[in-house]
């Protein structure tokens, strides 16, 4: 395989016992990575197994075909033949990352703008997306099959297809549901398509419309979970209706913590029609105002009885929270984001808008209350997954970057370092029923792997500082994501200039 670098390109240097490339078209990496047949041999490198147990210092990982074969002292750890040696002397190997909360959306003129997130997303370590829906259905379908034939580069991904929403949707691609009759229907459509789970997104499904998702998507074997319904059923009435998942704690499991979520939510409705209608903010500051420990550590227990999991999504309040006073235009990955994604982005062109001081005054308690929940949760046993939220229209939530930023928000809110890990990597595993197959680093699970530069156990910022991606057991080097990285940078140079 290296000497097929060698004569296909002519430009290579040895940097330890690797052999790298520059210039690598990513048609020709992904030909490359096919044909990389030999053992990989990480030696001296130190194990973050996101188990929970102490980092491993001074081991060798040896990976065959797509799997992890042997993690052992480097003194006691014999080196298959032909294996390919990676000296990793200094340096930190954890799971590959999942992104639990993305869109590819914005239709079909933003579907190159969408495509460009897949080697972003490899070059940040996240080797699986779960992605949460979109108008681009058939097209996430089709990455989907070709990642997991390996005839395209990029993360696992898993889809709900279209999301589904009341008569009126609010996002273009959603299904849109009336009653009973039109919810089976439509959850029997996704299965058709070949949707992964189904998300709910209506903030005023009937209990009835409500359970009819829950109760087809079941006999589908399909999991439910998403937005909660709040204008209609309080939290723990979803709990207790049959969901998996809670998305966006801030939003949809933050009221559960006060005794006046109902009423909070029916002053909502009341509202909507009225001259000084309630919004999400004030909604959500009514819900922190009212917290209460206590109730919170019921529902927490509530969510664990009923093996609920939630998706915090911290980094997306934050971001809303900081439109209009950061200037995104100097960020280290604008020169990833097409044109067409940025517009969606814009304040002055796109949907969401700088909010307004008193507005960022009561987000203050908010955002208090909302990691003193999620430090709650993780406290009781609740599983949490990290996700970014990023999409079209979701702004300034750069692909990769983001999910990077939760996890250090997940350890502002409380949690260890490796908790905040963990809720990348063994949770996601555990939620979809595979960890004894994938999310830790232990012999015989899916070679999905992150080698680092420095420890993500002593600052979880670490976690960006990447060295390499094995992807099913298949090596990208840091010249290779950054060549997947310039690429993306050249394309997106070139559609600016196109404007």
């Amino acid at each position: 395989m290296l000497l097929s670098r060698r004569h296909l390109l002519g430009k290579s240097l040895t940097v330890g016992a690797v052999t790298v490339v520059s210039n690598l078209a990513p048609s020709l990496l992904l030909d490359l990575l096919a044909a990389q047949i030999d053992p990989l041999a990480f030696t001296h490198v130190t194990v973050i197994d996101a188990t929970g147990q102490p980092a491993l210092p001074d081991c060798t990982v040896v990976v065959v075909s797509d799997r992890i074969q042997t993690i052992g002292k480097f003194s006691e750890t014999k080196l298959p033949q032909r294996a390919r040696v990676i000296d990793a002397t200094g340096k930190y190997m954890i799971p590959g990352l999942w992104d639990m909360h993305a869109h590819f959306r914005g239709g079909a003129d933003l579907i190159p703008d969408n495509e460009a997130w897949l080697p972003v997303f490899l070059a940040y370590g996240i080797t699986g997306v779960r992605e949460m829906g979109g108008d681009i259905a058939d097209t996430v379908f089709r990455w989907r099959t070709e990642i997991a034939n390996g005839t395209r580069l990029g993360p696992r991904i898993l889809t709900s297809g279209p999301k589904l929403d009341g008569p009126k949707p609010e996002w273009p691609g959603s299904i849109p549901v009336t009653d009973p009759g039109s919810a089976r229907a439509a959850v029997d459509k996704l299965k058709s398509m070949g949707a992964d789970f189904v998300k709910i997104y209506s903030r005023d499904f009937p209990p009835d419309v409500f359970a009819a998702i829950v109760d087809e998507a079941h006999k589908q074997g399909l999991s439910v979970g998403g937005h909660l319904p709040f204008m209609t059923m309080t939290t723990r009435d979803v709990i207790h209706g049959g969901v998996r998942f809670i998305e966006h704690a801030q939003f949809f499991v933050l009221g559960g913590c006060s005794r006046s979520e109902k009423q909070i939510n029916n002053d909502y409705v009341a509202r909507r029609q009225s001259k000084s209608p309630m919004n999400l903010v004030d909604l959500t500051y009514h819900y922190a105002q009212t917290f209460e420990e206590d109730w919170a550590r019921e529902l927490a227990g509530e969510l664990v009885q009923h093996d609920v999991w939630v998706t915090p999504t911290l980094a997306a309040g934050r971001g809303n929270e900081s439109l209009g006073r950061v200037d995104y235009e100097q960020h280290q990955d604008r020169k990833y984001i097409f044109p067409g994604m940025w517009k969606t982005w814009d304040p002055k062109t796109g949907l969401r808008h700088p909010l307004r001081e008193e507005q960022l005054e009561q987000l203050k308690l908010v955002d208090e209350k909302t990691a003193a929940l999620v430090k709650l949760m993780q406290t009781r046993g609740v599983g949490l997954l990290a996700g970014s939220d990023s999409g079209a229209s979701n702004s300034y939530r750069f692909p990769g970057w983001t999910l990077h930023q939760e996890l250090e928000l997940l350890v502002g809110s409380g949690l260890s370092p490796m908790e905040a890990l963990q809720a990348a990597t063994r949770n996601p595993a555990r939620f979809l029923g595979e960890l004894p197959r994938s999310g830790t680093l232990e012999e015989g699970r899916t070679a999905n792997l992150v080698l680092l530069t420095a420890s993500p156990l002593e600052d979880i910022r670490n976690s960006k500082k990447i060295d390499a991606v094995v992807l099913k057991g298949k090596l990208l080097t840091r010249a290779d994501l950054d060549q997947l990285l310039q690429d993306v940078a050249t394309k997106a140079a070139a559609a600016n200039r196109g404007l």
